[in-house]
């Protein structure tokens, strides 16, 4: 019989059933040896027999089931950050001329409030939903102002009540309502427990804040103020649709801060007279709740507040040192863009390998690999030169119209001044050279050539119109310091 793929197909599958059919017999020899034996046996022994076949049965599934069970959503996963570390990364920005000033006052305001041994609250909620009235109720010697106009708080005021410090902060839809949230937000970063404040259900906005709020992993108590002006069934309604919106993460009361109401007298006369009359405050429900998760773990609480304070210091370092060294890439891209434009200038025949072969380059690529600490061989320097200057050869025309066309924004230049237009067009060259290099430290950590490329050739192409005028304003001023010291 002739072999093809067909017959050892065949083959293949003829054996695995002979197999197959072998392994049932064996089996089924082996269950009726097994159950034969059990028949004779004590009771007992079948009963434990069958325990163990059905562990041995179910603990697979057991533990795929731990192994792929996802986390549950109310446990917070906070991020660690080790104290000492920080404070020595501090330190070491501070060296390079970083100011860390913010960061500073992040980690003076842990020790304070450390020290104090009290639990912080924050009150976070739109304007006018009662903020500073609520801390009026908890301590009427207060000193705090309250009007209908919206915004009336504009800074964030502390209140002591017993052990709790109450943060008053602003409505994060008021006036300058972007730093007035940013504010709010850290100041919630910082204790120990928000209380999340409202007069109706979460609107659009106020579920973007609270997702905001939930991700700082922060406890947090929902109140519904003003619960007098609803109806009961008004009230349950409001209470489930917000326990439903927040995934019933957060316990959610009802209260009442005070204020004043309208009332209308009838005299005898048959005459109506109409007068307000302070409303008594309920807001036992909100120190019941916050109590309730303070008491839980307070030592949880201690270690959550550090970790919020201590992210914020690193957010604030990370972004003092992303504008440090943002500055000094931009110092080093002009101070190369100069060299360039002076070598240009010293030199008769433009051309584009300059890019490719000139020092200048490399020493640009290595300056913003070092900046961003981002570590880079003569290799990797070559092919980001070489990918440049390939895309220069197609563009040098376009590149020299750009400088020309500056140029004329000079009376008595014009054109014609081809040493001063090849100049410009190497200072265009190099400072979208550098700013590709700085794109891909910046955003991937790493000198990524195609990248860089790409973004090379978008802001070569896309030059602004001031970007070339000041270039050539360079390139003009350092042409008449030559010809003077000449």
């Amino acid at each position: 019989m002739k072999l093809n793929s067909k017959s050892l197909l065949l083959t293949v599958f003829t054996l695995l059933g002979l197999f197959a059919v072998v392994l049932v017999m064996v089996l089924t020899e082996k269950i009726l040896a097994i159950w034969q034996y059990l028949q004779q046996a004590p009771a007992w022994v079948s009963v434990l027999y069958a325990s163990a076949i059905i562990v041995v049965a179910t603990l697979p599934v057991l533990l795929f089931l731990k192994i792929t069970r996802p986390k549950s959503p109310n446990e917070p996963q906070v991020k660690i950050i080790d104290e000492s570390s920080l404070e020595a990364a501090i330190i070491k920005e501070q060296r390079r001329g970083v100011d860390t000033s913010a960061a500073d006052a992040e980690i003076k305001e842990l020790h304070e409030r450390r020290g104090s041994g009290q639990f912080h609250i924050s009150l976070f909620g739109s304007a006018s939903t009662g903020k500073s009235s609520l801390i009026h109720a908890l301590i009427p010697e207060a000193r705090v102002k309250t009007d209908v106009v919206k915004g009336t708080t504009i800074r964030a005021e502390h209140h002591t009540y017993g052990q709790l410090e109450i943060t008053d902060l602003p409505g994060f839809d008021a006036v300058d309502q972007a730093e007035l949230s940013q504010l709010a937000l850290e100041e919630s970063q910082r204790a120990h427990v928000v209380v999340f404040l409202l007069n109706t259900d979460l609107a659009r906005s106020e579920m973007v804040l609270f997702e905001k709020l939930n991700q700082l992993n922060k406890p947090m108590v929902l109140a519904l103020n003003k619960v007098d002006v609803y109806s009961n069934e008004q009230v349950q309604q409001i209470s489930a649709a917000i326990t439903a919106k927040t995934q019933q993460q957060f316990p959610v009361v009802m209260i009442n801060t005070g204020g004043f109401r309208e009332v209308i007298t009838r005299h005898a006369d048959g005459s109506e007279s109409q007068s307000t009359e302070p409303k008594q405050p309920e807001i036992k429900p909100l120190l019941d709740a916050i109590e309730t998760v303070i008491s839980d773990n307070p030592e949880a609480l201690h270690r959550f507040r550090d970790a919020g304070i201590l992210l914020l210091a690193e957010n604030k370092l990370n972004q003092a040192s992303s504008e440090f060294n943002q500055n000094l890439a931009e110092e080093t891209i002009e101070r190369h863009t100069k060299r360039a434009i002076v070598g240009a200038l010293a030199s008769v025949a433009p051309g584009s390998d300059l890019v490719i072969q000139g020092t200048i380059g490399t020493q640009l690529v290595r300056e913003l690999c070092q900046l961003y600490d981002v570590p880079v061989n003569q290799l990797q320097v070559d092919q980001v030169l070489k990918s440049t200057g390939g895309k220069l050869r197609t563009s040098t025309s376009l590149v020299l119209a750009v400088a020309g066309n500056a140029l004329k924004a000079f009376p008595g230049v014009g054109t014609a001044a081809g040493g001063i237009m090849h100049a410009v067009a190497y200072g265009l060259i190099f400072n979208s050279l550098g700013k590709a290099v700085m794109t891909s430290v910046q955003s991937e950590g790493r000198l990524n050539t195609e990248l860089t490329q790409q973004t090379f050739e978008e802001n070569l192409l896309g030059s602004s119109k001031e970007l070339a005028k000041d270039l050539a304003k360079m390139a003009l001023k350092l042409s008449q310091q030559k010809k003077h010291k000449a």
